[in-house]
């Protein structure tokens, strides 16, 4: 029991230097070296711990999941099923832009490396918080058209928010204008399936975050 103690401490020093390294360079491009020396490890402890670079990056990543989830079931709970996913995707939106300069090059990272062993799993348990979001749906306080299960739902809210996301890292949208977008995003899509009885509310919430979106976009002049 100690012994795994002391190699779960290591690992979250490692974890934390990565972090810190993150926000001082603005990079993920750090050597395994110089995470190493800032975490007062031995060169080989992150190889020993993780095993790749890429291992350390997306616990980070999985990290960043654990304390979305762990606070969503208050943060997003409301009586409609529609306005609860639309809650949870600015929740989710909010933990990025609460600190840019982590965030940013974690998910540039994300964005831009292929990984077939660690990006699958994160991006599983990414869908999996979109269907915990539309789980009042999947209840039966919504009759979905036949055309649409959750599953179909959640992935293409996971689709919106991450082309979002995209946006965000490249600067093309401020933090201001990301929020917004995640959430005027996620009422476009459910707005298609709602009854009458919650259009008007889906609505009411995009016509608050379209007043935080440029009336007109460019990507020649986002930036």
């Amino acid at each position: 029991m100690v012994r795994e103690e002391r190699k779960e401490a290591r690992r979250q020093r490692t974890l934390n230097a990565a972090a810190t390294l993150i926000r001082e360079t603005g990079s993920t491009d750090f050597s395994m070296v110089i995470l190493a020396g800032k975490a007062k490890l031995s060169p080989a402890t992150p190889y020993n711990l993780f095993g790749s670079k890429g291992a350390i990056l997306y616990a980070l990543l999985n990290r960043c999941l654990d304390e979305i989830s762990g606070g969503a079931e208050k943060a997003i709970a409301h009586r409609s099923p529609f306005l609860r996913a639309i809650r949870a995707a600015a929740w989710g939106a909010s933990f990025f832009v609460s600190d840019p300069d982590f965030y940013r090059p974690l998910y540039r990272f994300l964005l831009g490396v292929e990984d077939p062993v660690y990006r699958p799993a994160y991006m599983d348990r990414s869908l999996e918080y979109w269907k915990f979001a539309l789980a009042e749906m999947d209840s039966g306080a919504v009759a979905l058209p036949k055309e649409v299960d959750n599953d179909a739902l959640a992935r293409q809210l996971l689709i919106q928010f991450t082309g979002a996301l995209d946006l965000w890292v490249q600067k093309e949208l401020d933090d201001r204008e990301f929020v917004a977008q995640i959430g005027y995003g996620a009422g476009l899509i459910l707005l298609g399936i709602a009854s009458d009885e919650h259009r008007e509310a889906i609505l009411k919430n995009m016509r608050a975050q379209r007043k935080q979106l440029p009336k007109a976009f460019s990507f020649a002049q986002a930036k």
